[in-house]
């Protein structure tokens, strides 16, 4: 981990015109295959109208560009472990991954306060109007990740980057897993029960929520992966 810290370092300085470009670029394509989908699966199949494509359709292809975009910028340090000489070329994206996955899901949380209410989410309202419980858990838990992601996005800022010692960035590492958890928390919360009534799925496609937690859990058993053999990854 120390030794990736280092070469994090050492790649600060590539110039980040061209890292932001590259970066976003990859991030349009992968908002544009997850608007395709949310598209095909509410709209299509499931018989939305296509006047919430602007709001409720492109809040769902955010939220599972935000998640991918920051399982990108986590999993990129456990990789160059595996395969230091694909991955450690691109360990200077990290930054902009995170960066961008944290502005999608800020704007994916903007969104949701927006179209919060029992007409576009009633699963998650009680017949009085309020919160039933797994809307309250589903919306703290999504709370103290973005809190936790803002964090995180404010140790990118070059002269804070600069001050921060190993252990310093380490602890901020380890808080990013903790608020990805919480994602998965958040996610599972909101689409858990459908998860396994295939039958209800619009067009047999899988739910969106469930897309987002298969990420987050592949993530996570990458990173579990290199702590639990460390030195022999370490010597590839």
């Amino acid at each position: 981990m120390k030794e990736q810290f280092k070469k994090l370092r050492s790649v600060q300085g590539k110039d980040a015109n061209p890292a932001w470009r590259k970066a976003l670029v990859m991030f349009l394509a992968v908002f544009a295959v997850a608007m395709a989908y949310a598209v095909v699966r509410y709209n299509v199949f499931k018989g939305v109208d296509l006047g919430h494509i602007p709001l409720y359709i492109s809040n769902k292809a955010l939220a599972l560009s935000s998640v991918v975009f920051i399982g990108l910028s986590y999993a990129l340090g456990p990789l160059c472990r595996f395969w230091p000489k694909t991955f450690v070329p691109k360990l200077y994206l990290k930054k902009y991954f995170g960066l961008i996955g944290f502005g999608s899901a800020a704007a994916h949380g903007l969104i949701s306060l927006l179209l919060f209410n029992p007409a576009y989410y009633p699963k998650f309202f009680a017949e009085a109007g309020k919160l039933t419980m797994e809307g309250e858990f589903s919306m703290l838990f999504g709370i103290i990740a973005l809190f936790i992601f803002a964090i995180d996005a404010i140790t990118s800022i070059p002269s804070i980057a600069k001050a921060m010692d190993f252990k310093q960035w380490l602890y901020v590492q380890h808080l990013g897993y903790f608020a990805f958890l919480l994602v998965l928390l958040h996610v599972g919360f909101m689409g858990f029960k459908g998860w396994f009534k295939p039958q209800d799925w619009p067009g047999g496609l899988y739910p969106i929520t469930l897309i987002a937690a298969v990420v987050i859990g592949l993530v996570i058993l990458l990173r579990i992966v290199v702590a639990l053999a460390p030195n022999k990854v370490e010597k590839k």
